[in-house]
């Protein structure tokens, strides 16, 4: 080998480690960017929620309004997990054995994500089972290993993850006493814990349901009286079923008594109770929502206390004769499953119930429906006002065809009325918009001048508020009740209509052509692809 030849070689040498050099050290180099970034990744992904998540009903994360929620509190919030961090991520329930743990972890790593004040924790019981000493004086029920305590200050709310999921119910007794997991409504349940734990002014509700342990309401109302209360509790109120007979509905109580389509009329003692609890010994400062429906009998009683408030609930059902101006509607009656009408489109008549709505283009309406009338304007220390109206175009249909419809007696005289009533015309009759939810307000100053206020909110049906109408998403009706309880109580706080989570997955069929066609590509196609571009780069490679 010539003298050139070996400083040629030598040189080439030379010249190939340092580009094989340079090339390990960019290797190298962009190995630990790469392992950086998946770090700085992996940390975002943990503290900031940096997921995405792309189930079609979004089931790993919470809605905007709960994060909206979760940015505004300014008081330090403990989501205690009774349970290790690891056991929770790998929970599955059901008999199909649905992994079900990471659903709740995720959304509760949300809270925490967008809120520098809420703090997740995760307890082992079994190892450190003190910890639940720290919640005895503010919790007296038990905490158990499926326990999630949220806690601020002296405030507790305790909740069962295992109540976070809704069951097949069909499955259940098909099976006896199957599992079977539809949807999760964690979100339903945390978010409204929140709220009361961090309410600085806290609303406690009573909701006359019974007197003297039987139910005053007839019971195709239940469905929709029980989502009412629901709203109210997942917006932040502290909701208590009582008895008007046997509670005493003491105004250091409550704040507020809703009184639900009492389907026949309380005693003058009961409506003694209301009186006394809105008077709250000359305090006022107390709220009242009285529901009609068109399914009560006559009133007596109650329509006396509500004409003192200025307020008189008709005999009749709001009747739209405009196509253009009603929707055809399901409704819940428990005894017949949904019951389709036609309900009146109705208005805002005080535009100030309108503020705080996420939208106001969706339809309110007003099914079945009992008229209200306003017996004046004001009155001395009291003020009424419509807050929903019906267009120009309906009618009143009356709902009783006589007497002992009406009472509930019947005897001979009714009987004979029975057989003269006639069938009502909605053409022959009169047109004209009607109120079907109206407020009165009383007011008085303290001898310091400073202003004390009662509010009696009146609604013409219990199905206002049907639950069919809240989960279909398209009308306004549940947000603008919640809205419109705000604006009485003087709760600032956004309306929260909440839907669960549907955990059903929709499998996807392909035909057995289809799976031996997915599995050659795989299988053989995609690793000769694979291989025959690896040897064409190593002959480029080599014949260079």
């Amino acid at each position: 080998m010539g003298k050139n030849e070996t400083k040629k070689k030598a040189a080439f040498n030379k010249k190939k480690l340092k580009y094989g050099s340079i090339a390990t050290i960019i290797t190298i180099f962009f190995i630990a960017i790469v392992i950086f970034i998946n770090l700085i990744a992996a940390n975002l992904t943990e503290e900031k929620g940096l997921k995405l998540d792309v189930t079609r009903q979004n089931i790993y994360g919470i809605s905007q309004e709960s994060l909206d929620y979760a940015k505004t509190i300014d008081t330090e919030v403990e989501i205690a997990v009774m349970m290790e961090k690891e056991n929770l991520e790998t929970l599955v329930l059901g008999d199909d054995g649905k992994s079900v743990g990471k659903i709740i972890l995720e959304s509760l790593m949300k809270y925490q994500q967008n809120s520098d004040h809420i703090k997740v924790n995760f307890y082992d019981l079994q190892k450190n089972p003190d910890v639940v000493n720290k919640f005895k004086e503010s919790y007296n029920g038990e905490i158990t290993e499926y326990s999630i305590v949220i806690s601020c200050g002296d405030r507790v709310e305790v909740l069962n993850a295992m109540e976070f999921f809704t069951l097949d119910s069909e499955y259940y007794y098909a099976t006896n006493g199957g599992i079977k997991i539809t949807g999760y409504r964690g979100e339903n349940e945390i978010t409204p814990a929140l709220m009361k734990v961090t309410d600085a002014n806290p609303v406690n509700v009573a909701i006359i349901s019974t007197s003297n342990q039987q139910s005053i309401y007839a019971a195709n109302l239940s469905s929709s009286i029980e989502y009412m209360q629901s709203l109210l509790e997942n917006n932040g109120y502290f909701c208590e079923v009582v008895d008007i007979y046997t509670s005493d509905i003491s105004p250091e109580d409550y704040d507020m008594v809703i009184l639900p389509a009492p389907a026949t009329d309380l005693t003058e003692d009961n409506v003694k109770k209301l009186d006394d609890f809105l008077y709250n010994n000359g305090n006022l400062d107390k709220d009242m929502i009285y529901i009609a429906d068109v399914l009560q009998r006559k009133t007596p009683n109650l329509d006396a206390f509500l004409e003192v408030w200025g307020i008189k609930i008709g005999d009749y059902a709001v009747l739209e004769t405009d196509e253009q101006n009603e929707q055809q509607i399901g409704i819940v009656r428990n005894s017949m499953g949904i019951s389709y009408t036609k309900a009146p489109i109705v208005s805002v008549s005080d535009e100030t119930f309108s503020e705080g709505l996420s939208t106001t283009k969706l339809p309110i309406v007003a099914p079945v429906s009992r008229n209200i009338e306003l017996l004046f304007d004001s009155n001395v220390d009291r003020t009424t006002k419509a807050i929903l109206s019906s267009s120009s175009s309906t009618v009143l249909q009356p709902i009783y065809s006589s007497e002992s419809e009406k009472t509930g007696i019947k005897d001979e005289e009714a009987a004979e009325e029975t057989e003269e009533t006639t069938t009502f015309d909605p053409e022959s009759a009169e047109k004209s918009s009607n109120i079907v939810m109206a407020l009165s307000t009383k007011n008085n100053f303290d001898s310091n001048d400073v202003q004390h206020q009662n509010n009696m909110l009146v609604i013409g049906s219990a199905s206002f508020t049907d639950q069919y109408l809240g989960m279909t998403g398209v009308y306004n009706n549940t947000e603008f009740f919640v809205n419109a309880v705000n604006k009485i109580c003087g709760k600032e706080a956004n309306t929260l209509v909440i839907e669960e989570k549907n955990l059903e997955s929709t499998a996807i069929s392909i035909t057995s052509g289809q799976l031996k066609l997915m599995q050659k590509v795989i299988i053989f196609a995609i690793p000769v692809v694979i291989a025959v571009c690896g040897i064409i780069v190593f002959i480029r490679r080599r014949n260079r």
